[in-house]
């Protein structure tokens, strides 16, 4: 098993800091684009319902992503690849997602009679 542990973001001034400024950091994107897939495939590998992404301030306050929004995540984090011309990047990503997606089938299917 693969140890993780989520990268800390360091925020000055976190009081006074608005959603605005979180989206418009380079900095921040680039953390994300780095950090989701690592999270979220060291998530599925320990059957984790929370991807911790980063850790906020070195405080133990993490920002998660629920298992229902690593798809969302991952797509997304396709986008930032694609930009940089990442081909490869990209296919982890897709490879990552099309594993969520087999898991959901599988809890789904619990049992099959083939009696028939």
């Amino acid at each position: 098993m693969k140890k993780y542990r989520p990268a800390r973001a360091l925020f000055e001034n976190i009081s006074a800091l608005k959603a605005q400024d979180i989206e418009a950091s380079n900095i921040l994107k680039n953390l994300l684009k780095l950090e989701v897939p690592k999270a979220i495939e060291y998530a599925i590998e320990n059957k984790k319902t929370f991807a911790s992404i980063f850790e906020i301030n070195d405080s133990n306050s993490y920002i998660e992503l629920h298992k229902n929004q690593w798809v969302f995540a991952l797509e997304t984090c396709i986008l930032f690849y694609v930009e940089q011309e990442d081909y490869e990047a990209c296919n982890k990503m897709k490879k990552l997602i099309e594993s969520i997606k087999s898991k959901k089938v599988n809890k789904i299917v619990t049992h099959t009679d083939k009696t028939n």
